[in-house]
C-alpha cells in the first residue's frame, strides 16, 4: 500500500493512498473530533476504500477546528489540485468531519457525499439550538462559512442522522435546505454518530459508503442494518435511557445503572453523567470508581462533569423552592 503526503502545514495535511483500481475513483475522507486533537494522528487508508479498491484521501486536522482556519484557502488550493482529474469523488465525514466534507465538496469536484451527524454551524448566531459546541466555536476565534457558501449545493449523497438528539435534527434540516439533492435518512436512537449501531454481520458503515461510491443508495437497507443490530450497542440502550427518564425513569434508571457498571468507558460516563443530573444517590460512587480507573481521562470529562453538577444543584433548589 502505497501513500504519498500531498500537503502539510501547520494545521492541515493531505495524504493520498492508492488501490487496485485503475485511479478514476476517489474518496475524500475528513478527520472527525477527538478528545484530544494536538497534532496530526497517523494517516490511515479508509476501511471501505481499502475495501473497494480505489484510491482516498485522508484529510486530517491537528486540532478539533471544523477545518476553518487562515490555512483553509490553502488546504481548498490543495484538494483542487489532488482531484481536479479524478472521473469520479465521494467525499464522507462524521460530525465535524461531515461539515468539511459539505464544505470542501466544491473544491473536490466532489459527485456525491456521505455524511453522519454533520453540523451545519456551531456559531451560535447560526445555531443557537446547540450550545455544547458553542464553546469550540469560541476557539475557532474567526467566522465560520455556511457549508453551502463554498460548497456544491448540487452535490448527491446521503445525510444519516439520529432524530432524537434535538441538536443533530435541527443541522439537518439546515443542511436538507441548502443540499436539496442530498438523501435524508434517520437512524432512531443510533445516537451521535447516528451509525453507532450499525455493526455486525453484513452491516457496516463501509457497505453504506459502498452504495454511496457506485450511486446505488437503499435507505430500507441500510434501516433494516440499524434495526437489526441496533439491540447490541450500548449507545442505543444509552439513547432510549435518556429518552426515558422523564416519562418512565422507573425503566430508564436501572438501564442507566446497568450501562454506568458494565458499558466501555464512555458509555459509563455518559450514563453516570445522566445519574448525576437525577442526583441518583449511586452516581458519585459510579463517577468516582470510572475517573479511578482512568487517569488519563479526557479533561473535558471534568468540565462536563461540573457542569452536571450545577444543573443537579440547581434543580434541587428549584425542588425546594
Amino acid at each position: 500500500m502505497q501513500s504519498i503526503c500531498l500537503h502539510e502545514d501547520d494545521r492541515y495535511r493531505i495524504t493520498l493512498f492508492r488501490g487496485t483500481g485503475d485511479g478514476s475513483r476517489l474518496a475524500v475522507s475528513f478527520d472527525h473530533g477527538r478528545g484530544r486533537m494536538q497534532g496530526f494522528e497517523p494517516a490511515e487508508y479508509p476501511n471501505f476504500a481499502l475495501r473497494l479498491g480505489i484510491d482516498a484521501l485522508r484529510v486530517q486536522t491537528a486540532c478539533r477546528d471544523w477545518f476553518v482556519s487562515d490555512r483553509s484557502m490553502a488546504l481548498a488550493e490543495a484538494l483542487d489540485r489532488a482531484t481536479r482529474d479524478r472521473a469520479e469523488v465521494i467525499c464522507s465525514g462524521f460530525s465535524m468531519g461531515g461539515y468539511a466534507a459539505l464544505l470542501y465538496s466544491a473544491a473536490c469536484h466532489a459527485k456525491r457525499v456521505m455524511v453522519v451527524s454533520p453540523q451545519y454551524s456551531i456559531d451560535p448566531a447560526i445555531a443557537p439550538f446547540d450550545p455544547a459546541r458553542h464553546e469550540k466555536f469560541a476557539r475557532i476565534g474567526m467566522a465560520m462559512p455556511l457549508p453551502e457558501a463554498q460548497g456544491n449545493t448540487g452535490v448527491g449523497g446521503v445525510l444519516l442522522y439520529d432524530p432524537v438528539i434535538a441538536a443533530d435534527r435541527a443541522h439537518m434540516r439546515l443542511i436538507a435546505r441548502a443540499f436539496p439533492r442530498l438523501r435524508i435518512i434517520a437512524l432512531p436512537h443510533g445516537g451521535h454518530p447516528a451509525t453507532s449501531a450499525i455493526t455486525g454481520p453484513g452491516a457496516s458503515v463501509g457497505r453504506i459508503a459502498a452504495m454511496v461510491v457506485g450511486n446505488r443508495i437503499n435507505a430500507t437497507a441500510i434501516r433494516q442494518m440499524h434495526r437489526k443490530n441496533r439491540r447490541a450497542s450500548e449507545n442505543y440502550w444509552l439513547s432510549l435511557a435518556s429518552a426515558g427518564l422523564r416519562r418512565h425513569p422507573q425503566r430508564a434508571l436501572p438501564e442507566l445503572l446497568r450501562l454506568a457498571r458494565e458499558a466501555g468507558p464512555q458509555t459509563r460516563f455518559e450514563a453516570a453523567l445522566l445519574l448525576v443530573e437525577q442526583n441518583h444517590p449511586e452516581a458519585p460512587d459510579l463517577m468516582v470508581r470510572l475517573l479511578d480507573a482512568l487517569p488519563g481521562a479526557s479533561p473535558a470529562w471534568g468540565r462536563r462533569l461540573e457542569q452536571a453538577m450545577r444543573a443537579a444543584e440547581a434543580a434541587h433548589k428549584d425542588e425546594r423552592t
